[in-house]
């Protein structure tokens, strides 16, 4: 019983470190790039800036959400799980740059240079390497992301998950491969790609997760409905 209990205290340790970590990661991106405020045309320029804080905000705490799931559905951990948790932390405190980054570029030029932004991309080369840069740490995360849902769906009496919740896992580790694919191939367009004729290309890239995630729906709802025995 007191190693039950044990193991439960040191779960809750890690998710507590994981969220802090997710919280000091979203504090160095909110005031990344951000100069003292003196003048009202720095205030209207912070201001400016919210637009693409809250879009890199939804972004990181996507995967925070992701792994509080995790937590939720498996009480217990052993060091596989720790590992890959710690691989979240370390990758999401470096991720925050590339993210920050490419979003305020984004907003900065789809808005006709009417948001601020810091003069990052100077060439379809820069814009070649940070697209790059950025869907590998997407690709990533996601992945670690699939490891521990995979992780407690294969442990799942080690880790005392239940039945429903080990099927929940093993299907998010599929959703979550999905959004690591999207990550991949946004950076081989990056890399490969017509970038000079089509510079949006890698981005688009990123509306692959709702196709494949619709489609992956659609082929479940096709196999349940074919291993329903019909009626004599």
């Amino acid at each position: 019983m007191d190693s039950e209990i044990e193991r439960t205290i040191d779960a809750k340790r890690l998710d507590a470190f994981v969220d802090a970590a997710f919280a000091f990661a979203v504090t160095m991106l909110l005031i990344a790039g951000v100069e003292p405020i003196s003048t009202l045309d720095g205030l209207y320029r912070a201001l400016g800036q919210i637009p693409a804080s809250a879009a890199s905000f939804v972004l990181v705490v996507l995967f925070w959400l992701a792994h509080r799931d995790y937590g939720r559905i498996t009480p217990h951990r052993d060091q596989v799980a720790t590992l890959i948790s710690l691989a979240l932390v370390f990758t999401v405190l470096v991720y925050v740059f590339p993210l920050r980054m490419l979003v305020d570029s984004a907003f900065h030029w789809g808005s006709g240079r009417r948001l601020p932004g810091s003069v990052l991309i100077r060439s379809f080369d820069d814009l070649r390497a940070l697209y790059t840069i950025y869907g590998l740490g997407f690709a990533g995360l996601s992945v670690l992301v699939a490891g521990l849902f995979g992780h407690a769906a294969r442990r799942a009496v080690a880790l005392r998950v239940s039945e429903a919740d080990r099927v929940d896992a093993a299907d998010r580790a599929w959703i979550w491969l999905m959004v690591a694919t999207a990550g991949v191939v946004s950076a081989l367009l990056a890399t490969l790609g017509p970038v000079p004729a089509a510079p949006w290309l890698p981005g688009a890239a990123y509306w692959l997760i709702p196709v494949m995630i619709q489609a992956r729906i659609l082929l479940k709802k096709r196999r349940a409905r074919r291993a329903v025995v019909p009626a004599d």
